[in-house]
């Protein structure tokens, strides 16, 4: 039975060369418990940066959060504001390479991890940045009948 469940589970991410395969368990509890935990870890990263931020998040440019994600501008300095939102982010990339084991990473490598996890945290709050902007519109030109509507819609929170 449990061999049938594995099988029933498994995956395959065929490789560049497509001879060679990598196979993982979608069974296996470390596996689901560490892709949980880095959901929570990223939901609950860019909800408390959202909410905390979100009167300035709103008022600046879509653009204003990519900085503060990768701590570094072009143009100059980072704000006060974007300084506090990186001091929360890199306990959040660091936490995450944590769970998937992925210390021993050199170079290229670690960047490149980091990259596609700050890819993923820009995108969420930018996201939830752009949403709520929507629903204000939507709410304040609206009748009751679309109020009704956008409340249905999926929570920002679940973004």
């Amino acid at each position: 039975m449990i061999e049938k469940i594995k099988k029933v589970n498994r995956a395959s991410i065929e490789t560049a060369n497509r001879e060679e395969y990598t196979t993982f368990s979608l069974a296996n509890v470390e596996y689901d418990f560490g892709m949980l935990k880095i959901k929570e870890i990223i939901d609950k990263t860019t909800n408390m940066i959202f909410i905390s931020y979100k009167e300035k998040l709103l008022t600046e440019p879509i653009t204003y959060i990519v900085p503060a994600v990768w701590g570094e501008r072009k143009d100059g300095k980072l704000t006060t504001i974007q300084r506090e939102i990186n001091r929360r982010i890199v306990p959040t990339i660091d936490g995450i390479m944590e769970i998937l084991e992925l210390e021993e990473l050199h170079g290229a490598q670690r960047f490149a991890i980091g990259y596609l996890i700050r890819g993923l945290l820009i995108s969420k709050i930018a996201y939830m940045i752009e949403a709520f902007k929507n629903q204000g519109f939507k709410e304040n030109n609206s009748n009751n009948k679309e109020k009704d509507l956008l409340n249905r819609i999926e929570p920002l929170g679940n973004a």
